[in-house]
């Protein structure tokens, strides 16, 4: 794949860089560029450094940003991952180096720092038409994102958005106590007074030194609830969480017996929370441990000073997800939309890659539609590839039908 890295610009006294790169995690230098571009313009989005979305890079995969500076102040950093395509919709081979672009769990998309009065619909405009120029020169067929239900430095969208079952964002501006605990159902507050009654109590780990406690009841959780091996996360996933972002995680530990039960992992950026992994034993299910360590992890965001804890979604991407229905019951209020965005930057190869012959375009919602794990046994006739298509890594992560409610963070595991 065709790495662009222009050469930055400068205004005329010499003070602001401005330009348009994209830089690559595996070159040192590029390393350094995104890692200061972060610290000045990602405002503390742990979704967008480079340490995390290594993280989430599968073989074949490459660790990408793209940058873009104004000249007076304005920035927009986009980290991503781009994966090789190999393989049509209906499972034949490709002959030429393409990709396409996702992003990592939980969300992703371009961030913005708006400087000097400016139009952030303005320096959305600049970034994409760099992008998409860059996109279509480097052989991108095709993005798709998450997008985070919070707002926070966000740029707006060129391409399709859609709406996916709701996520959970718990609202934690100005309000006290007493307020986040009636915010909760009855039930809820009723499982919070459980888990008081039966002795539980809050350990904070924010350095991780606890990290043995996490691990073990997360692969407890994991084979309990026979999750996905894409969430099977390592030791070295959590070290990296631990060097990268010290002072932006916490584990939350719900203790019984002078052990811990149940836990779940927080990441901030600087004026939001997420939940980010969550596990618990079996045993204590019924003390209303999950509800507890929720509301606690409430009183941690809100005195760290976040505005909103993000909670996320459910597991099935639907609205009757009983995981969504347990988080809705911590916030009565708390639905947020949530969007996945996605958009074709090469018409032509697009094409190439879902069209069959003598067939109509693949019926499916999922995308991109070459990546359905579906469509190659429902192709009619015979997939026809006009142009030499190749890759190096067809059916490497999910598109829309499997990766939408994939955020399902903390909650999908506890």
């Amino acid at each position: 794949m065709l790495h662009t890295n222009h050469a930055p610009r400068t205004t005329e006294d010499g003070a602001q860089p401005a330009g348009f790169g994209v830089w690559d995690a595996s070159d040192p230098r590029d390393l350094r560029r995104w890692e200061a571009a972060w610290e000045e313009a990602a405002s503390g989005d742990v979704f967008s450094h480079p340490a995390y979305l290594s993280r989430f890079a599968a073989p074949g995969q490459e660790v990408l940003c793209a940058h873009y500076a104004d000249g007076r102040g304005s920035q927009v950093l986009y980290g991503f991952l781009t994966r090789p395509i190999t393989a049509d919709a209906c499972g034949n081979p490709v002959a030429e180096e393409i990709v396409d672009i996702t992003a990592p769990l939980l969300y992703g998309g371009p961030l913005g720092t708006v400087a000097g009065g400016r139009d952030a619909h303005a320096l959305s405009r600049e970034f994409w038409s760099e992008f998409r120029a860059w996109a279509r020169h480097s052989g991108v067929v095709s993005e798709f994102i998450r997008m985070n239900p919070a707002s926070a430095g966000h740029l707006p969208y060129p391409g399709a958005q859609v709406e996916q079952a709701p996520h959970v964002v718990r609202d934690l501006g100005g309000l006290d106590e007493e307020q986040l605990w009636l915010g909760m159902s009855k039930s809820a507050r009723r499982n919070v007074r459980r888990a008081r009654a039966a002795g539980m109590e809050i350990r904070i780990d924010r350095t991780g030194e606890l990290v043995e406690d996490f691990l073990r009841l997360y692969r407890h959780t994991m084979e309990r609830t026979g999750a996905s091996e894409r969430f099977l996360y390592s030791r070295e996933f959590f070290d990296t969480l631990h060097t990268a972002f010290p002072g932006r995680f916490a584990y939350l530990y719900a203790v019984h017996e002078q052990r811990p039960v149940s836990a779940e992992l927080m990441v901030f950026a600087d004026e939001v929370g997420y939940a980010l992994l969550g596990a618990t034993e079996r045993e204590v299910m019924h003390l209303g441990t999950n509800t507890f360590v929720s509301y606690e992890a409430f009183l941690h965001a809100r005195g760290r000073g976040a505005a909103e804890y993000v909670l996320t979604g459910g597991v099935t991407n639907t609205h009757e997800d009983s995981l969504l229905s347990f988080k809705r019951s911590l916030v009565a209020d708390g639905s947020r939309t949530y969007l996945t965005g996605q958009q074709v930057f090469d018409p032509e190869r697009y094409a190439s890659l879902t069209a069959c012959s003598g067939a109509p375009p693949p019926r499916t919602s999922f995308f991109p539609a070459y990546r359905d794990p579906a469509a190659s046994g429902e192709c009619i006739g015979a997939c026809r590839s006009p142009l030499p298509l190749a890759g190096a890594g067809a059916g490497a992560g999910a598109g829309a039908g499997a990766g939408a409610g994939a955020g399902a963070g903390a909650g999908s595991l506890s």
